[in-house]
């Protein structure tokens, strides 16, 4: 890995644990779970993540995450399934995320915060 990769990952697991109210009312939170893990096929990045904004009931409104549960893709019976896991929740739709890297996708996680608050 290269220096620059290094740092987008050092930066990337210090957002781990950290919580942020993000209106003056307190009605909207953010929460970062991020770990360092062995790549895998699943997660070849090394990254296993959670980037939610969360409501005063604890709905969640945005959630960008890798959790291991597959995402259909299509209508049919034969729906495909990807072999990766990174995925984002807005409402109750959730779609497949591309993941390039982390700094990347703090900013659309936050890009899509932004249309809820």
């Amino acid at each position: 890995m290269t220096r620059g990769k290094d740092l987008e990952a050092e930066n990337f697991l210090l957002l781990d644990g950290d919580r942020y109210f993000i209106d003056d009312k307190g009605e909207h939170e953010v929460i970062f779970r991020v770990n360092h893990i062995k790549p895998t096929d699943e997660r070849p990045h090394g990254f296993k993540y959670s980037l939610v904004l969360i409501n005063a009931k604890g709905e969640r409104l945005v959630g960008f995450d890798n959790a291991l549960h597959t995402i259909e893709k299509g209508q049919s019976p034969s729906k495909k399934q990807p072999k990766h896991y990174d995925h984002k929740h807005i409402g109750e739709t959730t779609r497949i995320y591309k993941f390039t890297n982390a700094p990347k996708l703090v900013t659309d996680f936050w890009k899509e915060v932004d249309k809820f608050v």
